[in-house]
């Protein structure tokens, strides 16, 4: 596996349409946490974030190697991966009322507790306003900021031209700043 690590995302798609698990097992690693990071963030659940991306790596398997039947070319991994993710997400909040459980984010061992239960509050309020946005908002937040996307690459994720990615990234941001003045005052500011 060390001597595909390298490979383009573009030539391990080959490899996997060809049936090799192990080009698939390095987009795998390439992909997991950001994918786990957006599935967390937008449901709040450490167990349904890990069934959903679990989800979304089986589904694509599964389209990948019918791909190569159907014809069909892909040329931008990465961009299929959320897009398969969100349309998860999508279902899974169409079928059932999510549980909310926010965990923060990484803390560090040299927090004082008062800093942890600041942080975590905070977290929490930043969590509970961005699933509070329209869908697109949310989107948009945590593809750029969570998980430091280009414009270019949220553009293709999200299907839209790179001058509306930062259209709809500043009227997101507009909107998750007016949300955090009216939940806490000093977290807008």
């Amino acid at each position: 596996m060390k001597k595909l690590e390298g490979l383009s995302d573009s030539h391990l798609l080959q490899l996997v349409e060809k049936g090799d698990k192990q080009a698939f097992g390095c987009l795998y690693q390439r992909y997991l946490n950001d994918i786990y990071r957006f599935v967390f963030v937008k449901t709040g659940d450490k167990y349904i974030a890990e069934d959903l991306t679990e989800e979304t790596f089986i589904r694509t398997w599964e389209r990948l190697i019918s791909t190569k039947k159907n014809q069909r070319s892909i040329s931008h991994v990465r961009a299929w991966f959320y897009q398969i993710a969100n349309n998860l997400v999508i279902d899974y909040y169409r079928k059932k009322k999510p549980v909310r459980s926010i965990e923060s984010f990484i803390q560090s061992d040299e927090d004082s507790p008062e800093e942890v239960i600041e942080f975590n509050d905070m977290s929490e309020t930043l969590l509970q306003c961005i699933r509070e946005l329209k869908p697109k908002f949310q989107q948009i937040i945590i593809l750029r900021f969570i998980n430091d996307l280009s414009h270019e690459e949220t553009a293709s994720i999200m299907k839209i031209s790179t001058a509306n990615s930062r259209v709809l990234q500043f009227r997101a941001l507009k909107s998750l700043q007016d949300s955090l003045s009216k939940k806490g005052g000093q977290y807008g500011e």
